[in-house]
């Protein structure tokens, strides 16, 4: 009994790092360093757009230095990792596994990697977006990627993302009184329609332009990987990190936006 209880003992000691090891690879595999380091790019746009438009550039090295704590990538991918230990089974690792560490797998996250680096040139996004404007509707090319959107409900996550991280935003800027709460709420929800329209247009952009290498047997084979429960659990935690890492981003800028506001005024 005793050796008995010595075998399970280390069994279950062994599991969290088994667990682990899945995730890393996971991570690696999905090569989510990239995608941090990509939106670390991205926070630095955002923190000069800030300062221009809400702190008439004022806000000097000060803020430039919390919006780089903030933007810490690995306390980000933390947030994708977590969201894969607690919505992920170990076989559906397993199988996630398989998939990105297969050519086909790694094809398409550096190809989407490389779109979404291309893609933070605003340049580069006006062209994107001209040429889903001028891409029939009637063609396959078009029709497998309206495909992979509906399948991972693509939109609809990222429009209900995006508000709740505006929403957080202004939180962090101390709005703290029910009513001006409320009118919050209202202002966020009456611009729904038309972030839908954007959110689509960008994500039709993006993903034309990223599988445009990949052919039609490439792009039904990742359309089918989606429509897995594997598919299904790891697209569920990718938004669900996403949502908590962007909502705790977004409150700190807005407390970030909150203390130069409060230093310029004094």
């Amino acid at each position: 009994m005793q050796r008995f209880a010595q075998v399970l003992v280390f069994v279950l000691l062994g599991l969290p790092a088994l667990a682990n090891e899945k995730i890393d690879r996971l991570a690696q595999a999905m090569h989510l360093p990239d995608v941090m380091e990509i939106l670390v790019q991205e926070g630095q746009e955002h923190r000069k757009n800030l300062d221009e438009t809400m702190l008439s550039n004022t806000g000097g090295a000060l803020f430039e230095a919390q919006v780089n704590d903030i933007y810490d990538p690995m306390w980000m991918q933390d947030h994708l990792t977590e969201a894969f230990e607690t919505g992920m089974s170990d076989a559906q690792l397993d199988q996630a596994i398989v998939f990105f560490e297969s050519d086909l797998g790694q094809t398409i996250v550096t190809l989407e990697n490389s779109a979404r680096q291309a893609m933070s040139d605003p340049t580069i996004e006006d062209m994107a977006r001209d040429a889903f404007e001028e891409t029939a509707r009637t063609t396959t090319r078009f029709a497998l990627v309206e495909e992979y959107i509906e399948a991972n409900n693509l939109v609809e996550k990222n429009v209900q993302g995006s508000l709740t991280s505006d929403y957080n935003f202004f939180r962090g800027l101390d709005v703290d009184s029910r009513a001006d709460t409320q009118d919050l709420l209202t202002e966020l929800l009456s611009q729904k329609d038309n972030r839908t329209a954007d959110t689509e247009a960008w994500l039709y952009a993006f993903l034309l332009l990223a599988y445009r290498p990949l052919d039609e047997a490439q792009m039904r084979e990742n359309i089918a990987f989606s429509r897995t429960e594997t598919g299904q659990a790891l697209n569920d935690a990718l938004f669900d990190g996403f949502d908590r890492m962007f909502n705790d981003i977004s409150y700190q800028l807005g407390q970030a936006v909150a203390r130069a506001l409060r230093a310029s005024d004094l």
